[in-house]
């Protein structure tokens, strides 16, 4: 499983969900949230107070309030606006989401109550063990009535023993004889036998008297394995009902088993993971509800409705995330791409600078300047024609500018229209020659020999600069290209020193043509005496010439 959620993960780009726990679980103390938080626990509190027990009308009102903002946040998520607010009022119109989903979720606490408590009574009509145990639950909870009874029962036993003794020692007394000579024996009172106690409750008694009820914890600890898988696989329709009402307000819909399977298909192992987490905060959010039945109002409302309301939270933000996630593979609009998703520095940055556009902004990834801008959005919309448009407009006032002949550049290199390229190239390279960006320049060269072999600067001045900056990159193939038949294409031209000098030092140190390098020194040092590349000139010819004679010397001792 983590295998196939991190290959999802690098065909997504984006954090996946599990991956963000944090990021969730702060979501609710962002200052939005917080603020319908504190209003939520005032509200409570104050019904606590003022109206006691009769406040669990308005408590219910405010879990659909929760409910209600929860679902803006889903919704919002799901878009991939994580600031998760909206300054659009429309979305807190009628709606009917928070009941639907309530619903859903009643029916399933009730249809597993019901098949738990149809799975607790076969358990114990065929256990032995549990109904002792149940047996033994009876006579704990109500151990002074049992108590009572034995006492009872031990004392009608020791009256009844004496009663029997009575009676025992009476017909055992002597026989008389009376005048006539009769003999009779003493009759003997009868005893006063005590009456017998109630007969208590029988064990069937005690059994259906100990059955928990649901919610106990006692019910779910004698719930039978097949009991848990069963509503294991039933909530595996949670997830996707919550979604569905989310997406489609449609409460038949969210009872289609086959919405699993079409989750499960596009998001894959995430569901499951989604599923788990789901159950978790869900199952804690309806635990927070009842916790603190014996509790005053006034305390018990405030902490339940915290608590409630921030998991839920937390909750939906994480299923808002997921479905965003995937909203390729579930064909869902979105209103930030995942290309402007990393632009923006991801789901934190769009949360702390309150929309995907101002955190691509402060990341630099999106231009504050309002011409900028605009010429990044139609870059993002893929619409280069309108931005070449516009960067040519802006050009119109100096068109050597740098900054603006680069964006020209890229953005024709991006349409893919060779001819346009090529054509602007010859301005690209003067621009950069005029701005001294040798490095530049030579890169601009090679990548528009890259759409034309034979393309060369129509600009003097922009060869030597090239050619130079070419030899620093150690191009000399591009180096020698642009060097070669510089004095026919530009005769007179101001560089021809230089470009001589540069070609005898690439016939010296690459070529090893160590005589013709000097000779071209010398004629540039003979037509060219007062330039200033003169005296490197000379220094250079000096040089070559004392290797010359060094190697005639040692070739002809040899």
């Amino acid at each position: 499983m983590a295998r196939e959620l991190e290959i999802k993960y690098d065909q997504k780009a984006v954090t996946p969900f599990w991956r963000k726990l944090p990021f969730f679980f702060l979501f609710p103390f962002r200052f939005g949230p917080l603020i319908f938080l504190a209003c939520i626990i005032t509200a409570s509190a104050l019904a606590g107070l003022a109206l006691g027990s009769f406040s669990l009308i308005l408590k219910g009102f405010l879990v659909y309030l929760g409910l209600r903002y929860a679902f803006n946040v889903l919704e919002l998520f799901s878009k991939g606006r994580f600031e998760g607010e909206s300054v659009d009022h429309r979305l807190w119109g009628p709606e009917k989401r928070p009941a639907k989903l309530g619903l859903v979720i009643a029916l399933f606490i009730v249809l597993g109550a019901n098949i738990g408590n149809l799975a607790l009574d076969g358990r114990v009509a065929a256990d032995p063990r549990t109904q002792e145990r149940l047996v033994e639950r009876y006579k704990q909870d109500h151990a002074e009535e049992v108590a009572q009874l034995e006492r009872e029962r031990a004392a009608y036993q020791q009256a009844l023993a004496r009663a029997q003794a009575e009676a025992a020692a009476a017909a055992a007394r002597p026989s008389s004889t009376d005048e006539d000579g009769n003999t009779f024996t003493a009759a003997a009172e009868p005893a006063d036998l005590p009456s017998e106690p109630p007969g208590g409750t029988t064990r069937a008694e005690m059994i259906e008297r100990a059955m928990p009820a649901f919610g106990d914890l006692l019910w779910f600890q004698l719930q039978p394995m097949w009991f848990w898988l069963f509503m294991a696989v039933l909530s595996l329709m949670l997830p996707a009902a919550a979604i569905v009402i989310a997406l489609e307000d449609s409460l038949p819909r969210a009872f289609n088993p086959f919405n699993v399977i079409t989750l499960v298909q596009a998001m894959g192992s995430a569901y499951f993971v989604l599923w788990g987490f789901f159950l978790a905060i869900a199952g804690s959010r309806q635990l927070a509800l009842v916790v603190g039945q014996g509790w005053p109002p006034a305390v018990r409302f405030p902490l339940e409705m915290a608590v409630a309301n921030y998991l839920g939270l937390v909750l939906f933000a994480l299923m808002g995330y997921a479905l965003y996630q995937f909203h390729q593979e579930l064909h869902l609009d979105v209103d930030v791409d995942f290309d402007e998703h990393r632009e923006a520095g991801g789901a934190e940055a769009i949360a702390a600078a309150g929309s995907a556009r101002a955190a691509a902004v402060k990341q630099g990834a999106v231009p504050a300047d309002p011409w900028e801008r605009k010429v990044h959005d139609l870059v993002t919309q893929g619409n280069f024609k309108d931005a070449i448009g516009e960067v040519r407009d802006r050009m119109r006032y100096d068109r050597m500018d740098v900054p603006l002949n680069q964006r020209l550049h890229a953005l024709l290199l991006r349409q893919a229209d060779d001819a346009a390229t090529l054509a602007h190239g010859q301005q690209f390279v003067t621009a950069l020659a005029r701005a001294g960006l040798g490095r530049e320049l030579a890169e601009a060269l090679r990548k528009l020999q890259a759409l034309d072999a034979t393309f060369l600067p129509a600009d003097g001045d922009a060869v030597l600069p090239a050619a130079t900056a070419a030899v620093q990159q150690r191009d000399f193939a591009l180096a020698t290209q642009l060097l070669r038949g510089f004095d026919k294409r530009f005769p007179g031209h101001k560089d021809t020193p230089g470009v001589y000098f540069l070609g005898a030092r690439l016939l010296s140190e690459q070529n090893r043509q160590h005589d013709k390098a000097a000779r071209i020194l010398r004629s540039v040092l003979q037509h060219f005496p007062e330039h200033p590349v003169a005296p490197e000139a000379r220094n250079y010819l000096q040089v070559l010439e004392r290797m010359m004679a060094k190697a005639a010397g040692t070739g002809a001792t040899a």
